[in-house]
């Protein structure tokens, strides 16, 4: 089901007895056409990989604590399978540092094996994905006491270019109040102490 683009089945465990349910779903052309390619090209797909892969279609990334818990395995057996799919297969890109380490897919990835929709809406969606990844960034960096981030710093973990990351920090200062220092090139961004919760 997970090669065919479907959601796995939900397995419950009920005393001695087990229920599955199949979601319901449908084929996904270009996601089977992907799986097919990483095997002939000698790499072997696993439950693993395929989990990973299909949680990152549904949300815009993947934090190490989570890709534990999705695959069931000890977090540094997850750190190897999501640093195989960044460097050996080249379909995931990481961003943010120690515990706040995350992955998400490439867009060019994204864009193929996600299942059609309204351009209009799935760029916004992507948008605030990536507000939202840039705001995690800034409220870590002031947990920890250090500087926020310049929009070189930005564009390295956005992929998007100078003037899309300054849009974006400028929508990040009118809604929750991201504070900006320095001018032009040596601009920093970050947040005020107030701003550092998650609520």
């Amino acid at each position: 089901m997970l090669q065919d683009g479907r959601e796995a089945p939900l397995i419950t465990e009920m005393g001695e007895a087990v229920t599955v349910r199949f979601r319901a779903g449908t084929f996904s052309r270009p996601f089977r056409a992907f799986v097919a390619e990483q095997e002939a090209g000698g790499r072997r797909v696993t439950v693993d990989h395929l989990l990973i892969l299909h949680w990152l279609l549904r949300h815009p990334e993947l934090p190490i604590d989570e890709a534990a818990r999705l695959t069931q395995r000890p977090e540094s057996v997850a750190r190897e399978v999501l640093t195989e799919m960044e460097t050996g297969w080249g379909v995931l890109e990481r961003g943010g540092v120690g515990r706040g380490t995350y992955w998400v897919l490439v867009p060019a990835v994204h864009r193929r094996l996600a299942a059609p929709g309204i351009p209009e809406r799935d760029r916004r969606i992507e948008w605030e994905a990536t507000k939202t990844r840039i705001l995690s960034v800034l409220r870590q960096r002031a947990r920890r006491g250090e500087p926020g981030l310049t929009n070189a710093e930005a564009r390295a973990i956005t992929h998007l270019d100078r003037r899309q990351v300054k849009c974006l920090l400028d929508e990040l200062r009118r809604e929750v109040g991201v504070d900006v220092s320095g001018t032009r090139r040596y601009a920093r961004w970050s947040v005020p102490p107030l701003v550092t919760d998650d609520s």
